[in-house]
């Protein structure tokens, strides 16, 4: 990991059956990110067309035009995007799939392995099948998304691969809003990384998203929050992660030490 990390987190509105326009904003937002220094930015799930849970086959496309703006963005600048979430199609099965992005073009994706079936997503979605790590100029990231973050066996074996920033791009409601900070801190602390995550903000129907996206650093502590739609910034300082792990050296303990297991 560098040194320093000013890492942002772009809570934005999504707009159901707009990716136009989402797209728009999210081009607006990443340049604004840029622009107050950030090195690495992540975005929410779903946030180019939301979750399409009827007829999802239209809106593919637009997965296609959003990598595209984000590889065109981030050449030559030096700077990581953790694409959120977006529908993916293989082999006729479609995914809720984060990208890493980078000025070498996508570097990873990550399938969501737990699909939150009172949502509905399996009735679109397959499940993905396994934990990513990846190396970035910035360091070492790992991916999950929203309902992935209750299962802390898939985390687990991340920061034994070398992950030093979690991200987890989330949909996460008003009614459970409690959960999403206890479990992200939670995460942090056990993992001793950083953990940032990136929640959507505004309505749809009768689900309330509230953000409270949060940057949250080895000890657990809130370096960054924001509760409307903007963005959230923070610098991630590699020592402080190198202190929690001198002082607390409970990864050394673990019985995972070394393992090489994913999911």
């Amino acid at each position: 990991m560098k040194e320093k990390v000013c890492a942002a987190l772009l809570q934005m509105e999504v707009v159901k059956g707009n990716p136009g326009l989402n797209l728009a904003k999210a081009s607006a937002m990443l340049d604004k990110a840029y622009r107050m220094g950030a090195g690495l930015a992540v975005l929410p799930e779903m946030w180019l067309t939301d979750f399409v849970l009827k007829d999802p086959y239209p809106s593919l496309p637009w997965t296609e035009k959003a990598l595209n703006m984000m590889t065109s963005f981030v050449r030559n600048k030096g700077m990581v995007i953790v694409a959120g979430s977006m529908m993916e199609e293989e082999n006729g099965r479609i995914y809720n799939t984060s990208y890493v992005v980078s000025s070498e073009g996508i570097v990873a994706k990550y399938r969501k392995v737990h699909l939150f079936e009172p949502m509905g997503e399996l009735r679109v979605f397959s499940p993905g099948s396994r934990s990513m790590a990846v190396e970035t100029p910035l360091g070492k990231l790992g991916v999950v998304i929203c309902y992935d973050l209750r299962f802390p066996e898939l985390i687990r074996p991340l920061p034994f691969q070398g992950v030093e920033i979690l991200c987890v791009p989330a949909q996460w409601p008003v009614q459970r809003i409690t959960h999403w900070e206890i479990l992200l801190r939670a995460r942090a602390v056990e993992n001793q990384v950083f953990v940032l995550g990136c929640n959507r903000w505004g309505q749809t129907g009768p689900y309330n998203f509230p953000g409270h996206s949060l940057i949250i650093d080895p000890f657990g502590q809130i370096l960054a929050t924001t509760k409307e739609e903007g963005i959230a910034l923070a610098t991630l300082e590699k020592r402080t992660m190198e202190e929690c792990r001198s002082q607390i050296p409970s990864l050394r303990d673990s019985a995972l030490q070394g393992e090489k297991a994913t999911l």
